[in-house]
């Protein structure tokens, strides 16, 4: 069996994936997935030092450090606002970096990092555990036998908008692929004192381009928002062929975390830039339109390079 891959993981305090993911990696269960997690940085000092020592990593004096002496990088900082910025020196390396959803911080800064990336000839991922399902395959059973599709709904927990519509976005595109249109946020108005956490559900139009793959569908993407119980991920679908059952996600890290060890095996990458850039652009579209009283934002423009 091959020695397990060195990793370095960029933000790794309580939340964060870079912590939950290092824990596991060092563990005896985590050992399936032939990754070590050998250098942790996170901007809290204190916090690096106290996951390095409980899972025998090294704790890096700075995130460029932490890159040092590694197969690959795994950027896991909370929020992507500074993924730009964390990730510039490591693809400046050429090296091969995953990025924790929603990718990048802006579109801007999204097609900034693809551009590095083949500049460099570094690689580079980036998906949410809700790319990487099962369920998403037998979606797509159910879409073939209904087709064309017209209508869909893609349903999510929580009401933290930077962590699970990123979630409910990848389960749509898993299923239905890109080429999305238009996004027009109906109801996404973030809490006055955290703007990362939706006041009321959240409800997001999405219209899929003539072009696309799955036709010219209209749908929701959706959350249920504050002080909810349940957690899960749905799609249903109706076509001009019948309606399909519901399909409930699993939701798990195995199959994300086995795509990733082998990314940083191999250095091919699992999704291609333009699915990435693609997702990160409907996320920011959601959110530029509830910022602009819920008009339409032209996703394909943002996906091509535009301004919002």
């Amino acid at each position: 069996m091959d020695d397990p891959l060195k990793i370095g993981i960029v933000g790794c305090a309580e939340g964060t994936h870079g912590k939950v993911w290092a824990e596991l990696l060092a563990s005896e269960a985590g050992a399936r997935f032939g990754m070590k997690p050998a250098a942790v940085w996170d901007r809290s000092s204190e916090s690096a030092r106290a996951l390095a020592q409980a899972i025998g990593a090294r704790a890096a004096p700075s995130a460029n450090e932490a890159g040092e002496g590694v197969d690959g990088v795994m950027i896991t900082e909370l929020l992507p606002d500074r993924y730009l910025e964390l990730v510039t020196p490591f693809l400046q390396r050429g090296m091969r970096v995953f990025l924790n959803r929603p990718f990048a911080g802006s579109v801007a800064d999204a097609h900034a990092i693809v551009r590095l990336a083949a500049k460099h000839g570094a690689r580079i991922y980036s998906a949410s555990a809700l790319y990487h399902t099962r369920a998403a395959a037998t979606a797509m059973e159910r879409l073939e036998k209904i087709k064309p599709l017209r209508l869909f709904t893609v349903t999510g927990p929580s009401d933290h908008i930077v962590f699970y519509l990123p979630h409910a976005i990848a389960a749509m595109v898993s299923v239905l692929g890109t080429g999305v249109s238009t996004v027009r946020a109906v109801s996404l108005k973030p809490m006055t004192d955290d703007r990362t956490r939706a006041a009321d559900p959240v409800v997001v139009y999405v219209e899929y381009g003539s072009n696309a793959s799955v036709g010219p569908a209209r749908g929701v993407v959706q959350m249920i928002g504050p002080g909810a119980t349940w957690y899960g991920f749905t799609i249903s679908m109706f076509g001009a062929g019948g309606e399909a059952e519901p399909v409930h996600f699993e939701v798990t890290y195995d199959h994300l975390l086995e795509t990733m060890a082998a990314f940083f095996r191999t250095g091919d990458e699992p999704i291609p830039p333009s699915v990435i850039i693609e997702k990160t652009c409907i996320y920011h579209a959601a959110v530029a339109s509830a910022r602009k009283d819920c008009s339409p934002v032209d996703v394909a423009r943002l996906v091509r390079g535009g301004s919002r």
